[in-house]
């Protein structure tokens, strides 16, 4: 008897649980993104969806990881584009990879940055590479340097 209650009270708490979580996601959710998962009967259903929605599934995730990591390697800068603008494109891209699970070391990005520039920032970008250890710096530190020489200008 005793443990016809024990399994009734886990599965009690377990209903709980899963109508705080499902009350948490329909919270956190606009009303476009609520609506696509409002008909899914548990958290775990709204999570999957969400999940498949956001992310697409494995095949999708790969096939922008491609594209992604073609993007960073032919990264260039465009014609007429600020310093800052240039950095934020890249650090977009930067975050972009992060999200499909492709991250690149310090000296790798901050490399691929410094190639990236138009050519009047030749000289500048080559007394960064052969003066600090680009595997230290950060690219915020390679952006700021490079946002000092502007603002000297």
């Amino acid at each position: 008897m005793k443990e016809k209650y024990e399994g009734k009270d886990i599965k009690k708490a377990s209903m709980l649980k899963d109508a705080k979580v499902r009350n948490i996601l329909h919270n956190s959710l606009d009303n476009v993104m609520s609506n696509r998962v409002i008909s899914c009967k548990t958290a775990k259903e709204k999570w999957d969806s969400l999940e498949t929605q956001c992310q697409g599934i494995m095949e999708i995730k790969k096939n922008r990881r491609v594209v992604l990591v073609e993007e960073y390697e032919q990264f260039d800068a465009k014609a007429d584009e600020s310093i800052t603008d240039i950095y934020d494109r890249f650090l977009t891209l930067l975050n972009d990879l992060s999200l499909v699970g492709k991250e690149y070391d310090r000296e790798d990005s901050n490399t691929q940055f410094l190639r990236a520039l138009p050519e009047e920032w030749d000289t500048q970008a080559s007394i960064i590479r052969h003066q600090n250890d680009l595997n230290l710096l950060t690219l915020d530190e390679v952006y700021g340097m490079l946002k000092t020489r502007d603002l000297e200008i």
